[in-house]
């Protein structure tokens, strides 16, 4: 590489806007070489994050521009074919997840990654928060016995275990060290494409337990995990405290005066710690730790529990991916611009 990685980045909308964005022109290392828009005029994009050239798709970047990497943040319906592009042309991908709307099509960009000998890592960003490090690290290699996460929210959305329990399917996989070998769930809801919640235990090849609750019935966003095994215990109540017991002693690290300080999300939610880490890996070219490889054993264990839960795995016909809400309002365009 170049004394400067030269990125590309596919969709410039609020997400990339808090979340990679920010990061990435704090760093000296990486040059905004590159934009995707579907804005007809990107110009005050490439002005605030001084990109250097704006193009309409992700081809006509690839064919002009000589990249490193590329960020993909689109919306998901469209990051197969942006992942799948830039890996043809041998550039390191970081991809917001999912990786693809199907775990089979999920394994064959990370087979091709493999192929073409790239980095591909998805942003399953909480692997990279401050509290849920510091739970993890609590139990060392083996991992936790027993596990609880819990992401739960007021109103549903098209497919929204999909959309946002599979962070906490993520961690599951993380804390417990091991692939699930029985899954059993329970669903809510009349819509099965627009649940009110999924319930479900999972039981590792590692002996451990997991348990995933993602309810949509709740009254207010929360986010929270529980991990016991060897003498200790971890309580993480993201994105702001983490309480860890060894041995009766109990010690806790409450983030919130950092919150309204120098912290943000960016920080708080580990968005930031996962740029520095593909740009890291991009340099050493070691496997990531969220790798596309790693988040195809994710989503197949979210088709499991979707399956167990009796949820379809595959698209409604005509419906399509809403894009993270903003204000609490869903815009189909909001990951994009």
């Amino acid at each position: 590489m170049s004394a400067q990685t030269r990125v590309g980045i596919v969709g410039a909308g609020n997400i990339a806007s808090i979340a990679q964005l920010p990061t990435l022109v704090e760093r000296d290392d990486v040059e905004l070489a590159a934009l995707v828009s579907r804005r007809p005029d990107p110009g005050s994009l490439m002005r605030r994050w001084g990109f250097g050239a704006a193009y309409r798709t992700v081809e006509d970047m690839l064919a002009a521009e000589d990249l490193d990497a590329v960020f993909v943040l689109t919306p998901r319906s469209e990051h197969a074919l942006a992942v799948d592009a830039c890996l043809q042309r041998d550039v390191d991908v970081f991809c917001e997840k999912p990786l693809a709307p199907s775990a089979d099509e999920a394994e064959r960009l990370a087979d091709l990654a493999d192929e073409r000998g790239r980095i591909l890592m998805v942003d399953f960003n909480r692997r990279y928060a401050p509290v849920y490090v510091a739970g993890r690290e609590t139990f060392g290699p083996a991992g936790a016995t027993f596990c609880v996460a819990q992401k739960n929210r007021p109103g549903s959305e098209y497919r929204a275990t999909f959309e946002n329990a599979i962070h906490m399917i993520d961690l599951l996989r993380w804390y417990c060290g091991g692939e699930a070998v029985e899954v059993t769930a329970h669903a809510a809801g009349d819509d099965p494409w627009e649940e009110d919640g999924v319930a479900a235990v999972i039981r590792f090849d590692s002996g451990s337990t997991g348990v995933l609750v993602a309810a949509r019935t709740a009254g207010a966003w929360n986010e929270k995990l529980d991990a016991y095994g060897g003498g200790r215990s971890a309580e993480v109540r993201a994105p702001g405290s983490v309480a860890i017991t060894v041995d009766g002693v109990t010690t806790t690290r409450d983030l919130s005066s950092e919150a309204f300080g120098w912290a943000t999300a960016t920080e708080t939610l580990g968005f930031a710690e996962a740029v520095h880490h593909f740009l890291d890996r991009t340099a050493d070219r070691r496997p990531p730790l969220t790798s596309g490889r790693d988040a195809v054993a994710t989503q197949t264990l979210l088709d499991r529990i979707l399956e167990a839960a009796g949820l379809p795995i595959d698209e409604q016909e005509g419906r399509q991916w809403a894009s993270h809400a903003t204000n609490a309002v869903q815009r189909s365009d909001s990951l994009i611009s």
